[in-house]
């Protein structure tokens, strides 16, 4: 993965806690300062007491969009970010049976911001995505798939997609969370993260970033739904791919990984 062309890792799932994310951020700020850059974060955890000395210490801001615009077009800064968000941590829980025998991971990948962010600064998109990292922690209240492909459905109601809905609106996750003796202690599953080919928000272009440091594919400062929409089917497909690809080797050999 070469530096000089500007660059998003999107990695999933979030989990309960993104231990796994502040792992990789962690090496990559130590040891790969150029590939890394910079992290996204909610403004809520940009604001809590410990967590927002330690984000910081990793180079993360908020996941607002000037901030983000101005960290990849001006600051050059390449972007690394759970696009799942709060969204996605209600989706985690905790496997209780061997990890041969069948398992179904949901996440929520079709982020639309962060496909227009693509194309308006021309940054490739690297999909990553982390087997074991909902192996971790446990919560006492996850959304059920079959309840949240109804969670548009009025009569259908769930404690999980209640606190999900109102951590969309705190913009911060709230969830009740346990791992080891039913205390705050993490789980130890083998982790095993893959990133996938990076994809080019439009392809066979390239063109000099603002400052002309890093290179980028051709940018669109008004994108229509429409590209939007063909970026991310392509983003989702090569998630599907790289899960299917890697989940024997990683030792996942049944699971299925649904994608909202």
């Amino acid at each position: 993965m070469k530096s000089d062309h500007l660059s998003i890792i999107a990695m999933h799932p979030h989990a309960i806690l993104p231990l796994h994310g502040y792992i990789w951020g962690a090496i990559c700020h130590q040891l790969l300062p150029d590939l890394y850059g910079c992290g996204a974060a909610t403004e809520i955890a940009m604001r809590l007491p410990v967590l927002r000395h330690t984000l910081r210490y990793l180079s993360t801001r908020s996941a607002d969009k000037k901030g983000l615009l101005h960290q990849l077009q001006i600051e050059e800064e390449n972007l690394f970010i759970l696009p799942g968000g709060v969204a996605e941590i209600f989706y985690s829980h905790r496997r209780r049976q061997p990890n041969s025998l069948p398992f179904t991971q949901t996440i929520k990948a079709k982020r639309y911001g962060l496909m227009k962010l693509s194309l308006q600064t021309g940054a490739r998109i690297f999909p990553a995505f982390v087997f074991g990292a909902s192996d971790m922690l446990d919560q006492l209240f996850h959304v059920d798939q079959n309840v949240a492909s109804k969670e548009n459905d009025a009569k259908t109601f769930d404690i999980g997609l209640l606190m999900q809905s109102i951590s969309r609106k705190l913009k911060g996750g709230i969830a009740l969370y346990y791992g080891q003796y039913y205390l705050p202690v993490p789980h130890t599953p083998k982790l095993s993260m893959v990133l996938g080919d990076p994809i080019y928000p439009v392809e066979n272009t390239s063109e000099r970033n603002v400052n002309g440091n890093k290179l980028t594919c051709k940018r669109i400062a008004n994108p229509t739904d429409a590209q939007v929409k063909e970026l991310m089917d392509r983003y989702v497909n090569a998630l599907q791919c790289l899960f299917e690809q890697y989940k024997v080797e990683a030792g996942y050999p049944n699971d299925r990984l649904v994608i909202t």
